[in-house]
């Protein structure tokens, strides 16, 4: 997949490519564009798709070498395959028939702009088209043009080909020659923005197709965004075509020059690029040595699930009378080794919290009270069988509490880490009614799974699958997505999940620093995943590559919409669009997926001296934990107290361990830029707490006349996202709530009985816990409509 077919050069830098993509080739529209990443390490390159051939499943790219991304792709030779190519992506071109048509392309925007001229004389237009090009070098594609359009005319700045001059020259020549209705523009910033002033000056609609900045092209990080007539709008889900007329041109151009220099060391260090060496990762945590293999491993395999779980057991029985209620109470809860705050700020991906060992597991466990009716379970949203497992480790199966765990949860490891359990199962500790210290819970759960990862090799997810040849899809492999997947596949289904993004996970991957959650953590458990049979597929869009109605020719009898709640909030304020504020999505995309704080990578990224957080959440304390990491001196900037910080205790502590300050009761209402369209300062409004609102917060409210003005070279706002409608308003028929989230009733199943949902992208922001308890409930109650039917 991916293969280059065919390679022309045009000029010294200019290079066609056609790409072997037959599901994108399939659905592409007039105006669509794709998301190209060369290699492994390559940076994401918005293209516009200048052609398709369905019957040959090719798409056409035409490119120009102008930095790090171009240029390794127009290194490429046919036969060279492509990492990866998503889409097609953006708002197809609003094709109808105007009357005349005026299509202008300028330089290498002559390549999207030739589909959009074919589809226009497709719908009864006459097309004038006006091709310019510096040189004759640079005029391409003339023929294809040329048997579209109704009239050509070609420009060349030096005069070398065609009519000497820029492009706004031929087009007014045919605007005074007749009538013209429309006009379409595609080119350089520049260009477009002189066709507009152009075209006002004789008031005839004048659209721009707009290559801004990307990460993902989905909406999920807002780099792309800009202000269209007054308000803040995301290129990749807008657009990317827009009434010229209402582009914000300056703004634009401060945008695109967002990581020049970056792009401009990178360039100086070109061959580093190229020449990769793979990183590698050690699966083990720190107290591994300490977590060797016992002889009870042996002793307990091939243990039933059933005598794991009973409490009546005899060894369950045995373990509560080998001590008192009050000897447990009275052990003192462990304490998690933690890396020192000095240490941990210089290391960007070693995780701080470094798990307990085995003789330290079984003590805590010891602490559990075996409760008849455990609380606890009750307060997990996935309803693990919290004592079984805990007793397990209590009496060294360690492997059996793994199963016990696996029974239940998908993603043990992961909960482990990042799962707010003191806000949940560890909430309703019976210890708590003790005044005492509730069971560490989380930390067992991580030790458990972290031990039968190193020493199991698989053994609680290898119990014998029977399949029933049922397809069903999942749309996104983030946490909810992969427990449903994890739950249907153990039930015998043909399970496929299918991925925008070029990596699988999710939020897990992009938006959880490593310090917090590595990776590899998150591949092993994909992997778990992949042995009982779930099948991933990346670089796919439901809805855009693919649609539902077509998986359901294929076969497929159910659905799942994972996809989240990528769509960041902003706060629309003056000055929000200034270079270097970025959305917290944005910011931890780039240095947790992208990698791009390493040298080596070609994902450019701008390192604040002085960094702004804005938000209070887990995502903020992310977000100001990874900048101290790259040398900022962070501030977080919060308009409540910070007892009404939504963010995890345990994160809290670790940022102001780091030395993050908390700049509290403080609310941005304008940013200032420099010259150079840079956020240099943040005005803030102090704020004082009112009344509780709906969340049972009590209310900030802002004390009139009082501010406060401080110095910021970046920006991370973190308060919030929002469902990305990308998918939701892609199926037809889906019931829609809140803000594009999607309706479903308590069984996960939404207005389309095939079709159900859960995590973000129906609650509108949750917790990994919550989105995996709402994939477990949906995959329970879709397989007793499927068994039904």
């Amino acid at each position: 997949m991916n293969r280059i077919i065919q390679k022309q050069q045009f000029s010294e830098k200019v290079f066609l490519f056609r790409i072997e993509a037959p599901l994108i080739a399939k659905s592409r529209k007039a105006g669509n564009f794709v998301i190209v990443r060369v290699d492994k390490n390559s940076e994401r390159m918005p293209l516009t798709i200048a052609d398709a051939d369905i019957k040959e499943g090719t798409i056409t790219l035409v490119v120009q070498e102008v930095g790090l991304s171009s240029t390794k792709l127009c290194q490429l030779n046919e036969g060279d395959y492509v990492a990866d190519v998503v889409g097609p992506l953006g708002s197809p071109t609003h094709i109808e028939n105007y009357g005349t048509v005026l299509c202008a392309g300028g330089g290498v925007g002559t390549a999207p702009m030739l589909p959009i001229i074919k589809a226009l004389k497709a719908a009864g237009n006459r097309v004038l088209s006006v091709i310019a090009g510096r040189n004759k070098d640079l005029v391409i594609l003339e023929d294809e043009v040329r048997e579209s359009s109704d009239e050509l005319i070609i420009m060349t700045d030096d005069g070398s080909y065609g009519e000497k001059g820029v492009v706004t020259v031929g087009m007014e020549k045919l605007i005074e020659q007749e009538h013209i209705d429309k006009v379409f523009a595609i080119g350089p910033p520049i260009m477009m923005k002189f066709c507009c002033k152009l075209t006002e000056k004789y008031n005839i609609p004048t659209d721009v197709s707009l290559n801004t900045i990307m990460v993902d092209g989905t909406g999920m990080c807002g780099a792309c965004r800009l202000t269209i007539g007054g308000k803040t709008k995301f290129v990749c889900i807008d657009g990317p075509e827009f009434d010229g007329a209402l582009v914000d041109w300056d703004e634009m151009f401060k945008r695109m020059g967002t990581f020049k220099q970056a792009e401009r060391e990178e360039m100086e260090h070109f061959e580093e690029h190229i020449c990769k060496v793979e990183e590698k990762h050690e699966c083990k945590t720190q107290n591994s040595a300490e977590c060797t293999s016992t002889e009870d491993d042996k002793a307990f395999a091939g243990e039933s699930m059933d005598s794991l779980k009973d409490r009546n057991s005899q060894w369950r029985t045995d373990l509560r009378k080998a001590m008192k209620p009050k000897e447990r109470m009275a052990i003192e809860r462990v304490t998690m080794p933690e890396l020192t705050p000095e240490y941990r700020v210089a290391h960007r991906k070693e995780e701080v919290n470094q798990g307990i060992t085995l003789a330290m597991a079984q003590r805590e466990a010891q602490r559990c009270l075996d409760c008849a009716k455990p609380t606890c379970t009750e307060g997990c949203p996935v309803n693990i069988d919290i004592p079984s497992f805990i007793k397990n480790i209590e009496r060294g199966n360690i492997i059996g509490a793994a199963r016990v765990l696996k029974n239940t949860s998908s993603l043990p490891a992961v909960c482990g880490r990042v799962c707010p359990q003191e806000k949940q199962c560890e909430s309703r500790c019976m210890h708590l009614k003790m005044n005492e210290p509730a069971v560490a819970i989380g930390y067992l759960e991580r030790f458990a799974a972290d031990y039968e990862r190193e020493h199991g090799g698989g053994a609680a997810m290898n119990d014998e699958i029977k399949k029933n040849g049922i397809k069903v899809a999942v749309v996104g492999s983030g946490p909810s997505g992969l427990s449903f997947a994890g739950d249907m596949a153990k039930r015998g289904y043909d399970v496929h999940v299918f991925e925008a993004l070029h990596e699988i996970g999710g939020v897990l991957k992009y938006g959880i620093p490593e310090f917090r959650l590595p990776n590899h953590i998150v591949d092993v458990e994909i992997e778990n995943l992949k042995k009982i049979g779930v099948n991933f597929q990346c670089d796919c869009i439901i809805g855009k590559t693919i649609s539902v109605e077509e998986l359901k020719e294929q076969g497929f009898k159910g659905f799942f919409i994972g996809s989240g709640a990528g769509l960041p909030n902003f706060m629309n304020i003056p000055g929000e669009n200034a270079i270097n504020i970025m959305s917290s999505n944005e910011y931890l995309t780039r240095v947790n997926l992208m990698d791009a704080a390493n040298p080596k990578s070609d994902t450019p990224i701008n390192f604040g001296k002085k960094v702004l957080v804005i938000g209070g959440g887990n995502t903020a304390m992310d977000s100001c934990r990874t900048a101290k990491r790259l040398g900022a001196d962070v501030t977080i900037v919060y308009r409540r107290s910070e007892q009404e910080m939504p963010a995890r205790l345990e994160e809290v502590r670790h940022a102001k361990e780091e030395g993050i300050r908390f700049l509290n009761l403080h609310n941005p209402i304008e940013y200032i830029a420099d010259e150079n369209g840079c956020v240099k300062q943040a005005v803030l409004q102090v704020m004082e707490l009112g009344e509780p609102d709906a969340s049972g917060r009590r209310s900030p409210q802002p004390i009139e006349g009082k501010t406060l003005t401080v110095d910021a070279d970046q920006v991370i706002v973190a308060i919030g996202v929002s469902p990305n409608p990308l998918v939701p308003k892609s199926i037809e028929g889906l019931e829609l709530g809140r803000k594009c989230t999607i309706a479903v009733g308590d069984d996960m199943r939404s207005s389309r009985p095939e079709i159900y949902a859960g995590g973000d992208i129906v609650r509108g922001g949750a917790t990994v816990i919550l989105a995996m308890g709402d994939g477990r409930r949906a995959a329970e109650n879709m397989d007793k409509a499927l068994r039904g039917s």
